[in-house]
């Protein structure tokens, strides 16, 4: 195995000579060197000592070595002939690790180069294992995210748009919206806990939903085989979530210890009073119909499901105040109006906004019934009411300039306005012809509100 090696900058080599023979002995592999930049042309190198007669002299030798970024990590002990304060503060703010005074005691010489060794050995093993960490969780939340639909859909009369705000912690958010003949199924959910272990397990939350809704079970049979299938793995996890299931305008819900559905008319932020019963998982229980309940779609009502990360920055910053009102003051004074498709990316903005970061991970999913809607994809082709001469120009030319595989086109109608949502579609020279049109854009994503 390689000795560690030691390099010694100085202006005296024979004041320095004996150090060298002792750090020799003691099996460290040492060079003494007058020229600093002999460090870049070394490698290996575990540690500096620096002497040089004048202390002023050894500052400027520290500035090279704090301020080079092949060297600038290396631990720098300085050796002094006497204690100058001022010179010792200003060198520690520079960044070395240490100093010797002379004479040299060994023990002192031989315990302190061990000890900067040690030290630097440790901060680069816990910064690979921060790496690999970061590496891990990276792929957990790009995982997490290829998991979650389409921000902007559609289906049996329906619009959809949603968005994942993840924090700097993977957590186990999931959300999913599809149909099975014509009713269609839509859900919130969140794995308690965070970590890789949380988000994987939302692949099998999707998994189950979807295979027990093939068999057009109730919405309390989806939650037991949910519940059922993940006792294996859920340990000491547990799942709340917020499941619908609609059929025309009725919709039928089981609210699993999640957040309650919150109402939006276009100008007010509510919230809907629903029943709820236990997370799934945390209790040996058997959900019956008797835990479900029902309301109805209104055309020009926007529902909005959402996790619990949504208003975890209130809790954070105003923690003896009901976090809850608190969103709803946020939505109302900082949100309203604005129109009903673009809440899930104009609530994400305002709160990135506002706050630097989150300190959990949210899903916010808005869907409800207009006068009717058109939708169009790379693969599908949806309508719901024809388009009169103007709309169906620019809905050609929308479509004509969209970039890539993965564009969407929503159009609803909302009798005073149409609304039009695209995600991967370059609409600003097409705007320029709308003169009555509020736009808004987020990312990929274009929100824009024309006048009739």
């Amino acid at each position: 195995m390689p000795s560690d090696r030691v390099i010694i900058l100085t202006d005296s080599p024979d004041v320095v000579q004996e150090t060298a023979e002792l750090l020799q002995f003691v099996g460290y592999d040492v060079s003494i060197a007058s020229d600093v930049s002999t460090i870049l042309k070394k490698t290996g190198v575990q540690l500096i000592l620096v002497y040089y007669r004048l202390l002023r002299n050894a500052q400027d030798v520290v500035k090279y070595i704090k301020t080079n970024g092949e060297i600038k990590d290396l631990p720098v002990i300085v050796i002094i002939e006497e204690k100058n304060y001022v010179t010792l503060l200003e060198l520690y703010q520079i960044g070395i690790s240490d100093y010797i005074e002379l004479p040299i005691i060994d023990v002192e010489l031989i315990s302190k180069i061990a000890l900067h060794i040690e030290l630097k050995n440790n901060r680069e093993k816990i910064e690979n294992l921060y790496k690999e960490l970061r590496d891990s969780l990276n792929l957990a939340s790009s995982l997490q995210t290829l998991m979650l639909p389409e921000p902007v859909q559609a289906y049996n009369g329906i619009w959809i748009t949603s968005k994942y705000m993840p924090s700097q912690i993977v957590g186990g958010d999931i959300y999913d919206y599809f149909t099975v003949n014509e009713d269609v199924y839509l859900y919130t959910a969140d794995i308690s806990g965070h970590g890789i272990q949380s988000a994987l397990l939302c692949s099998a939350v999707k998994s189950v939903i979807r295979s027990a809704a093939q068999r057009n079970l109730r919405i309390s049979d989806i939650v037991n085989e949910l519940q059922e299938s993940m006792k294996t793995v859920l340990g000491y996890n547990y799942v709340t979530g917020l499941f619908l299931k609609i059929t025309g305008n009725e919709v039928e819900y089981i609210n699993c210890g999640h957040p309650i559905l919150i109402t939006y008319d276009g100008e007010t932020f509510t919230q809907m009073t629903l029943k709820s019963v236990f997370p799934i998982g945390l209790l040996d229980y058997t959900y019956t119909t008797e835990d479900c309940g029902k309301f109805e779609l209104q055309n020009g009502l926007t529902f909005i499901a959402y996790s619990d990360g949504l208003y975890s920055v209130f809790e954070r910053t105003r923690s003896s105040e009901d976090s809850m009102r608190l969103l709803l003051d946020f939505l109302n004074k900082e949100i309203s109006g604005i129109m009903p498709e673009a809440l899930p990316f104009a609530v994400a903005s305002a709160l990135k906004k506002r706050y630097s970061d989150l300190p959990d991970d949210y899903s916010f999913v808005a869907f409800g019934r207009t006068l009717g809607l058109n939708y169009y994809s790379e693969n599908s082709k949806y309508e719901t009411i024809p388009l009169d001469q103007k709309m169906k120009e620019l809905v050609n030319e929308i479509i004509l300039s969209a970039s890539g595989d993965n564009h969407t086109l929503l159009i609803n109608d909302h009798e005073r306005y149409w609304s039009v949502v695209t995600k991967n579609v370059e609409i600003g020279r097409i705007l320029r012809k709308l003169p009555m049109s509020i736009t808004m854009s987020f990312d990929a994503v274009e929100c824009v509100k024309i006048f009739k």
